[in-house]
């Protein structure tokens, strides 16, 4: 049997204890479930984001609701900050001015 080793910092540890034995586990048997659910799942078995995007992401899921039913009037800007559209715009690569794009019959 294997046997993998790592750093935790005490408090962390202290609260996945606390966590973990109210559940009736320990933090082996924790990591295991962790473990063997992953190869389960070919990937990690919750969702990883930046807590900003996850914000953002339900600030527009309330938004379209609202919408959808009526409750409010809606402007491109409300649903797209300017950074974002001049982020974007940017990106795009531009052709020089007077050239047209050439068309293949």
């Amino acid at each position: 049997m294997a046997q993998v080793n790592f750093r935790i910092d005490d408090e962390t540890k202290r609260q996945a204890e606390g966590l973990f034995g109210k559940l009736g586990l320990t933090m082996t048997s924790a990591i295991m479930v962790f473990i063997r659910q992953s190869i389960n799942e070919h990937g990690l078995p919750f969702r990883v984001c930046d807590p900003d995007a996850f914000a953002y992401h339900e600030k527009l899921l309330q938004a379209r609701q609202d919408w959808e039913e009526g409750r409010r009037n809606f402007h491109y800007h409300d649903l797209v900050d300017a950074d974002d559209v001049e982020l974007a715009s940017a990106s795009k690569p531009r052709r020089p001015a007077g050239r047209r794009r050439r068309t293949v019959s």
